[in-house]
């Protein structure tokens, strides 16, 4: 077993380890004004990945008409994109991907958020849908703190329940980084790598959660974000997605994914395939992984009557 954090993949992330001064350097008061008054005017460079101010606290998002608040976005990735962004994400298809989650959760009576990272999701729907639920997955332990910071700061306490467990297979386990140390809050770790020490995350499926969801057949809508274990997810799913076929929005990397096994998952419940793009959603009759593009929605409306619901779909 190779630890991924010392692999060239793995430090090529930390910059070798210089990224932290670096970063704290460019955040502080004496350089940050000018990095915020230049860095937008600069050809090639994605302003979300730029530092927030050191002495920041918090910033105010807003999706599908409702705002919402992330704590700490010195640390997390989503919250400064969210500061550089002016309250919206700074990537035309990450923005768009966050108000069709919003859209498509306004009637759900649950949202699951499965690699939740610090809850940008969670947060969104549950302040656009007031009275949904949310269970949030969260494996790396600094990052579900910051989860629980960002649930205790919107007053969602008695809406979310913050889960630190795995979503895939039953009664495996894996060791993964605590996620304290670094210049930023993790969001690439998955159940494809190794680490030699950490902490010991246990997994559950989507299956065992039947019992805590609301009698009946509740509305039900899912975001995965499991950096390639998407399969895992939905194979240990099978029960939860026959019965109450949600609306699912899930990452597929391209150099990750495996869309033949997933789509031998989806079919079996009619699920149809649209690319997310930047401002509209694309018809598939097969999931095939895109470059660019990294989210899909998997649901079992047909494209027309997506259109006629007033979504995009080209």
């Amino acid at each position: 077993m190779n630890d991924y954090l010392r692999s060239l993949k793995g430090r090529k992330q930390k910059w070798f380890g210089l990224k932290l001064p670096v970063k704290a350097a460019l955040a502080q008061p004496y350089l940050h004004p000018m990095l915020r008054t230049v860095a937008p005017h600069i050809n090639g460079i994605k302003v979300g990945r730029l530092p927030a101010p050191i002495g920041l606290t918090e910033v105010r998002g807003r999706a599908g008409g409702a705002g919402f608040y992330l704590v700490d976005p010195f640390r997390c990735e989503i919250a400064k994109e969210f500061y550089w962004g002016k309250g919206r994400r700074t990537e035309a298809e990450d923005a768009f991907a966050l108000d069709l989650m919003v859209e498509l959760s306004r009637d759900a009576d649950v949202f699951l958020d499965i690699g939740a990272y610090t809850g940008v999701f969670t947060m969104a729907v549950l302040a656009a849908n007031p009275t949904a639920v949310a269970h949030s997955f969260e494996i790396i332990p600094a990052v579900v703190t910051g989860l629980e910071k960002n649930v205790a700061r919107n007053h969602l306490g008695d809406r979310v329940t913050v889960h630190p467990t795995g979503v895939g297979k039953p009664g495996t386990t894996m060791q993964v980084p605590t996620g304290d140390g670094g210049s930023a809050l993790p969001s690439f770790y998955g159940t494809g790598m190794d680490f030699d020490s950490g902490a010991q995350v246990r997994f559950t499926s989507l299956d065992e959660l039947l019992p805590d969801l609301p009698p009946g057949r509740p509305q039900v809508t899912v975001k995965i974000d499991v950096e390639g274990a998407e399969n895992d997810v939905l194979d240990n799913g099978r029960e939860l997605l026959g019965t109450l076929q949600p609306d699912i929005l899930c990452e597929v990397l391209d150099d990750r994914a495996q869309p033949e096994q997933l789509m031998r998952i989806l079919d079996r419940f009619d699920y149809h395939y649209y690319l997310v793009g930047d401002d509209h959603l694309s018809a598939h009759d097969e999931i095939v992984p895109d470059p660019h593009f990294r989210d899909w929605l998997f649901t079992t409306k047909n494209p027309e009557d997506m259109r006629v619901a007033g979504y995009p779909v080209r």
